[in-house]
């Protein structure tokens, strides 16, 4: 753990302006979700308009008392929400992905799949080999499906951490040339006392786990175990790095990498919405902000492994620069909390898409969007939780 302290300053005036103004957008959002549920529910997406600082709804049907007087609620407080009719939910939408996927064989060049955010169907991206897709493919989508082709996620180290380790940090597999990052801690309770603490790190820097990991001078980490195995959270593409009680700590490098290189404590975690603001802060390229969601929910295939992941949301850096980088994989994404200078966590770096300059000599591999798997979805998949400050 180096000495670098948390810094306020991390993020530019422009992202930090940006995320004060989504705080009460994400809360209001966070809530009406939570009070959706999942049996059962009839949301079909959320999106949020920071700019105009409003937070979209889409349901099918009419939303219960519960999500109506809440809305009321937050309208009362200044939010602007308003509710639009969806065709599908959320879940149905889900579903379908998940159908499609098992069949992946009879949808050649697929590389990605999920629910549109308004609810109206799916969205599958292809290669440019797959585009007799679009023509009708050996077995119909489940429900309305507009395809379009696109490039494939790429999969994408800081270097001398030491005990407790931080998210962001460089994580190589113990006999193996690869170069990823440390993710968010977590941690698992037995009853009342603590069982298992950790990192978590990508599963495709060493398929199938069972491994060591180092940090980029050949400190040792710890191990991981084999990758999970919940049903309700089949391909998360990770794998949890595990440390002893005092190995990992609620804590995040933030800026550059070695040069203007801090940290920031985790003092909870986002759920992530359409139009929502993230940064990124792999170990190979070091923190990137103003980053727009433009998808959630999504099924992609990893090239050049095939890996998939299940649960991934898609981010833009809005003004054309790097949202991530070769080796950044593993590692953290998240928003600042009210107090800009913490961080809620919101998922794991898998992979990225749209070569773009890093603007650095000594970094290469960049790419302007990034796939990251929801943290909520990484957390149902080990069964721990996030470890917080």
């Amino acid at each position: 753990m180096p000495t670098g302290t948390s810094d306020p300053s991390v993020a530019t005036g422009s992202a930090r302006r940006i995320m004060a103004a989504q705080t009460p957008l994400l809360a209001a959002a966070t809530r009406i979700k939570a009070l959706a549920g999942d049996e059962g529910s009839g949301l079909s997406g959320i999106s949020l308009d920071v700019e105009r600082r409003r937070v979209h709804v889409w349901w099918k049907g009419s939303p219960p008392t519960r999500v109506t007087n809440e809305i009321a609620r937050q309208r009362r407080t200044g939010v602007a929400i308003d509710v639009r009719p969806g065709r599908y939910s959320e879940r149905e939408l889900r579903d379908a992905a998940r159908t499609v996927l098992a069949h992946r064989a009879a949808y050649p060049g697929l590389l990605r799949i999920g629910p549109r955010y308004d609810g109206t169907g799916l969205e599958a991206v292809v290669d440019r080999n797959g585009t007799r897709i679009a023509a009708g493919p050996p077995l119909a989508f489940p429900v309305p499906t507009r395809v379009v082709v696109g490039p494939a996620a790429k999969q994408m180290g800081r270097v001398d951490d030491t005990a407790p380790f931080w998210a962001g940090g460089v994580a190589r597999p113990v006999g193996s040339s690869n170069r990823c990052s440390t993710g968010f801690a977590v941690i698992r309770y037995f009853l009342w006392w603590e069982s298992m603490r950790g990192l978590l790190t990508a599963e495709h820097c060493s398929f199938g786990g069972n491994v060591g990991f180092t940090t980029g001078v050949g400190t040792f980490i710890g191990t991981a175990g084999p990758p999970p195995t919940a049903q309700s959270a089949p391909h998360s593409d990770s794998l949890i790095i595990t440390t002893s009680s005092t190995g990992a700590a609620a804590r995040t490098f933030d800026g550059g990498v070695g040069v203007g290189e801090f940290s920031k404590p985790v003092v909870g975690r986002a759920d992530n919405f359409p139009g929502q603001f993230v940064c990124t802060s792999g170990a190979a390229t070091g923190a990137h902000c103003d980053i727009r969601l433009t998808a959630i929910n999504q099924v992609v295939i990893l090239e050049p492994s095939f890996t998939i992941a299940e649960g991934v949301a898609l981010g833009t850096q809005i003004s054309g620069g790097p949202a991530v980088g070769a080796g950044d994989s593993g590692g953290p994404v998240f928003t600042l909390a009210a107090d800009p200078a913490k961080v809620l966590a919101a998922g794991m770096i898998v992979g990225g898409l749209g070569p773009v300059s890093c603007g650095n000599p000594q970094q290469s591999g960049c790419l302007n969007q990034v796939a990251y798997v929801d943290m909520g979805y990484l957390l149902v998949a080990h069964q721990v939780s996030l470890l917080t400050s």
